[in-house]
């Protein structure tokens, strides 16, 4: 009943509602923030990963409404997408710049199937002529690393090597050891140690595009705040593209924003774990787990 009634909200009141389902949390302090006080919170930060759940509403819906809060900010601000490859950088412009229509734009650079949830944050980033960076690694690369590793990015041409970043790595650390956890347990059978190892071999090489492709932006406009969109994986507990970020870029101040599903938002409390996963925690009620009980 919950559910239906908080969908039936959704249908009356458009977007406006989405950040109210989700409950931000300060990890440092526990504090509960509005939205005025996380942007407040984020105007120290000189890059801020907003990790989300592709195609979740709400998140969605916070992404546009944090953006707009933070357009008020009197820093520069540029946006970095996962959702975007570098090949697409040029149409990117183009649609920013009114040179092609958005049809077009959508169709050349290859912009996701769910192009309607960054729709209103491309749409703001044109109406305020920021920054836009198509930050990912083109899918042909990632694919073929997913099924031979990376060995075949060395006999590349140099357009086409410039589309990866420069310097891969594979790191055996807390990501990896998430990462094979993670697509072990997706898996209906066992998977052999190679095929995971060039799995995540793909997974890092978006992590060094995208983190390059970021301090790219912010070497071009170091008083600049950049604004990074990706799936949760890739930045939760500072890990992935965060840690490659850190490493081109030490002296940066990096937030992290990461969802969390819990049961009762009203009862959570926030412990060591959940509090890991990034400077802010969004939660969200477990709507599922409502209806089935």
């Amino acid at each position: 009943m919950k559910k239906i009634l908080y969908l039936s909200m959704l249908l009356v009141f458009g977007t406006q509602l989405f950040a109210a389902g989700i409950t931000i949390l300060s990890s440092e302090t526990g504090a509960r923030l509005d939205l005025q006080e996380l942007s407040q919170d984020l105007q120290s930060y000189d890059l801020i990963f907003f990790g989300e759940w592709h195609g979740e509403k709400p998140l969605h819906g916070l992404q546009r409404e944090l953006l707009e809060v933070l357009l008020k900010s009197e820093r520069k601000l540029i946006l970095s997408f996962e959702m975007w490859e570098r090949q697409s950088q040029e149409y990117v412009d183009a649609f920013l710049a009114d040179k092609i229509s958005e049809e077009e734009f959508v169709k050349k650079s290859e912009a996701w199937p769910n192009y309607e949830d960054y729709q209103p944050l491309i749409h703001l980033a044109k109406e305020h002529k920021l920054q836009v960076v198509a930050a990912n690694v083109p899918r042909p690369y990632a694919s073929r690393t997913a099924k031979e590793g990376w060995d075949f990015t060395k006999e590349l041409p140099p357009e086409e090597r410039a589309l990866i970043a420069a310097k891969l790595t594979a790191p055996e650390d807390d990501y990896r050891k998430a990462f094979f956890q993670t697509m072990g347990s997706m898996s209906g059978h066992p998977m052999k140690a190679e095929s995971l190892q060039r799995m995540y071999e793909a997974q890092c090489m978006k992590d060094d595009t995208m983190a390059e492709s970021i301090a790219i932006a912010l070497k071009e406009s170091p008083k600049a705040m950049l604004l990074h969109f990706n799936g949760d994986f890739h930045s939760r507990s500072f890990l992935g593209t965060v840690s490659r970020a850190k490493a081109a870029m030490p002296e940066l101040k990096i937030a992290v924003l990461s969802p969390l599903m819990v049961e009762e938002i009203d009862e959570f409390k926030l412990d060591k774990e959940a509090a890991s996963a990034g400077t802010h925690i969004m939660l969200m009620q477990d709507l599922a787990k409502e209806e089935s009980q």
